[in-house]
């Protein structure tokens, strides 16, 4: 029982996450074959069932939520009507949003139900958005000062009061302001994007070696 419950997973995990790790560096077809085939079509199937026991865990906790008549439990309510109001007709349309030239019951759901839903969710994240660059605008270094400088600049670049205020401020400088907009998305912003994205990308490979190698545990659980 003890096997099964702890050293199997870890056998498991140990095979295919050197199987993967070997299908990238090792160059044979037969690696890449096992990766691009049979790995992909077992990713596809453990995603299905994932999806599914994701789903019914959501339905069963909202379930339980209604039930005891919870704080905000009438929000759960919508939980099953939306899922409703898009499964039946992704069922009906066969998955299809247009049937030549007119919306099917799944595009029209779509498109004035979901589209305007997530509209409405992100014009409200959008004060939330405000807030927080109020705060991180403060002024306090040196670092604070050079990131307002660089937001103040692009959002001035988008609106054409900012093109007219250049113009007559530091039009003498030579230089536009939609030129110094492309500048900083273009030379510092990806400066610090690589920066970041080589930041993620080492520690998932230090985390995933962690895993392989059974010294990272938590998906396992708590016992």
């Amino acid at each position: 029982m003890k096997f099964f419950k702890r050293n199997l997973p870890l056998v498991l995990v140990f095979i295919v996450g050197m199987v993967t790790l070997a299908s990238y560096y090792v160059p044979h077809r037969a690696s890449q074959e096992v990766y691009l085939d049979t790995m992909n079509k077992w990713v596809n199937i453990i995603a299905a069932f994932a999806f599914l026991l994701g789903l019914l865990s959501l339905f069963y906790s909202h379930y339980h939520k209604i039930k005891k008549k919870a704080d905000g439990w009438g929000y759960s309510l919508f939980v099953y009507i939306g899922f409703l109001a898009m499964i039946i007709p992704a069922i009906v349309s066969e998955g299809q949003q247009l049937d030549g030239p007119n919306l099917t019951s799944l595009g029209w759901a779509f498109r004035f139900i979901y589209n305007t839903l997530a509209a409405t969710m992100f014009s409200v994240l959008a004060f939330y958005i405000v807030s927080t660059a109020f705060r991180s605008f403060r002024i306090k270094s040196m670092q604070a000062f050079v990131l307002f400088l660089a937001a103040m600049v692009l959002i001035m670049g988008r609106v054409p009061l900012g093109d007219l205020l250049w113009s007559k401020i530091l039009g003498w400088t030579g230089m536009s302001l939609a030129d110094l907009v492309e500048w900083i998305m273009h030379v510092p912003a990806v400066a610090a994007r690589r920066g970041i994205m080589i930041g993620i990308a080492i520690g998932a490979a230090v985390i995933s070696l962690k895993i392989i190698f059974g010294i990272e545990r938590q998906y396992m659980g708590k016992d």
